[in-house]
């Protein structure tokens, strides 16, 4: 039986790092993103989350605070975790920062791949597809209950 998986919010300096390792080893190495196009001055304003199966970080997000919505973004689950839970734990997560800030509307830019996963979380798509760092993109936008925001 695979042991709980936990996400946290990060609040260490050590915390911070696994985060971005997660990051560089899925959008930098997996996916040929460049470093200036994955770290972005967005990272020092963020509500970052880490997921860990076991004390073993797995899985990371973050979230962005604007003046009428929340941008969700570099979801990333390191390759041998992915259909295991992790993604959804850290939208879980995700979601429940935004809705302690009483945020409204979230926002994310899902790569076209992945948006089943987000469909099913609630997202609807918003947008043609575009590209980011090379990858086919759409956005999509979900609206949080007022029980969410309570």
């Amino acid at each position: 039986m695979q042991p709980p998986i936990c996400v946290r919010i990060v609040t260490k300096p050590e915390q911070r790092a696994q985060a971005f390792n997660i990051r560089r080893r899925v959008f930098q190495d997996e996916q040929g993103v460049p470093a200036e196009d994955e770290f972005d001055a967005d990272d020092d304003r963020a509500v970052h989350v880490l997921a860990d199966i076991g004390g073993a970080p797995v899985g990371t997000g973050r979230i962005v605070f604007h003046a009428t919505y929340a941008k969700i973004g570099r979801m990333a689950v390191l390759t041998e975790h992915r259909r295991s839970g992790v993604g959804r734990a850290l939208m879980d997560a995700l979601v429940g920062v935004a809705a302690a800030q009483r945020c409204r509307q979230l926002v994310l830019h899902a790569q076209v791949h992945a948006i089943p996963f987000y469909d099913a979380l609630g997202f609807q798509i918003v947008s043609e597809e575009f590209e980011e760092a090379g990858i086919p993109h759409r956005r999509m936008q979900r609206a949080l209950q007022s029980k969410e925001s309570s």
